[in-house]
């Protein structure tokens, strides 16, 4: 009995037993090492994607009139998103009267031109009976008629052969005017026929299938920081829908402008995916944005985009789109003052004594448990629980 109550004497009197209730939780300043950590927030983006992207058409906006399911499974050749075609259906009926108007009037035209040249060689024809009729009467001898009579018939061949000369040359030119008019009644057919052909394949390009088999990721919208949906008036350019390669994915995280400079590439960075909480994932830092971008459309927040490239990857769980908490260790620092964290009001940097007084303090990195002090709080120096 007496063994036993020296040993709960001695384990209440050690350095490290808990205060009475209502006491302050002593604490100290030590000096030692520390690994900064940075958590950051982002997502798994896939490193190659195949793209649906809005196509170029006359009409600049496009409504979006069917969208395949986010996250669906698609096959090739699967249909994953169709434009509005309403005005296309539209100008093609129209085309395809057109069309059948300058197939119509081709078709006049050239009977018109088979008419007309069939006239001006039979006057040829007629023209030259009447040039050998007058050439047979002027070779009659001329000491065989009166001298007017031969003369009359002389003249009646001159006049023959002019007039078969005007017919053969009514004929050239009548042959050459309806090449020419069945020529512009052919192009104006063509032409037609061209923008019946442009009028199917715009049809045909606002409907977007798949180009190989996937999981069907629906892309966010520009300025509204939402997915895309039925009923969106899209542009040219924008990616609608994308089937990324799930063989290659990275993590995209955001850091706040106001930590510019406390992540650099190369540092090693811990994943976690909150889908997977407990297998946390290994990696590195790729590549951090030189610029900060706002956060929203309608946010003040900068941030900096932080690439982390993954030292593993599973494809059969891992989708682009989860939610990935992302831990950077940076360099550490050795022979630091440091405060534990509990003392410490990093918002508005203060430490709290262990009299319950708050004094301010200038920090530095900080990890999980404690932060560097550089100046407000020397070595040794005990400390309270924060309130």
């Amino acid at each position: 009995m007496k063994r036993a109550l020296l040993l709960l004497f001695a384990s209440s009197c050690a350095p490290g037993a808990s205060a009475a209730p209502g006491e302050p939780v002593e604490m100290r300043v030590t000096r030692g090492e520390l690994s900064e950590r940075v958590l950051l927030t982002g997502q798994l983006v896939a490193e190659k994607a195949e793209r649906s992207i809005v196509p170029m058409t006359k009409i600049w906006q496009l409504s979006i009139r069917w969208l395949a399911e986010d996250g669906a499974s698609a096959k090739p050749g699967d249909r994953v998103v169709e434009f509005d075609n309403s005005v296309f259906v539209g100008e093609l009926a129209e085309k395809r009267l057109r069309l059948r108007q300058a197939a119509l009037d081709l078709a006049a035209q050239r009977a018109t031109a088979a008419a007309t040249t069939a006239d001006k060689e039979f006057a040829l024809a007629r023209e030259k009976i009447l040039l050998e009729k007058a050439a047979l009467e002027a070779s009659l001898p001329r000491d065989f008629q009166p001298e007017r009579d031969w003369q009359e018939k002389q003249l009646a061949r001159e006049r023959a052969q002019v007039a078969v000369r005007k017919a053969e040359a009514e004929l050239v030119a009548q042959k050459k005017s309806a090449a020419l008019d069945l020529e512009v009644k052919q192009i104006e057919a063509d032409k037609i026929r061209r923008e019946l052909e442009v009028a199917d394949q715009g049809i045909a390009a606002l409907t977007l299938t798949a180009p190989k088999a996937g999981i069907l990721l629906v892309g966010e919208h520009p300025w509204e920081d939402r997915k895309f949906q039925v009923g969106d008036v899209v542009q040219p350019g924008w990616t609608v829908v994308e089937l990324p390669d799930l063989s290659a994915v990275r993590v995209e995280a955001s850091l706040s402008d106001v930590d510019d400079g406390r992540v650099a590439a190369g540092a090693r960075a811990t994943c976690t995916l909150d889908a997977w909480p407990d297998e946390p994932l290994s990696g590195t830092v790729r590549e951090v944005a030189p610029l900060a971008q706002e956060v929203g459309q309608r946010s003040l927040r900068r941030a900096f985009k932080v690439v982390v490239a993954l030292d593993r990857t599973d494809p059969e769980r891992m989708r682009p789109g989860m939610s990935v908490k992302v831990e950077v260790r940076g360099k550490p620092v050795a022979g630091v003052l440091t405060a534990p964290r509990a003392a410490l009001d990093v918002a508005a940097p203060a430490a709290f004594l262990i009299s319950g007084e708050r004094v301010p303090v200038e920090l530095g990195p900080c990890d999980a448990q404690r932060c560097v002090v550089h100046k407000g709080l020397g070595e040794g120096q005990a400390l309270g629980r924060r309130p």
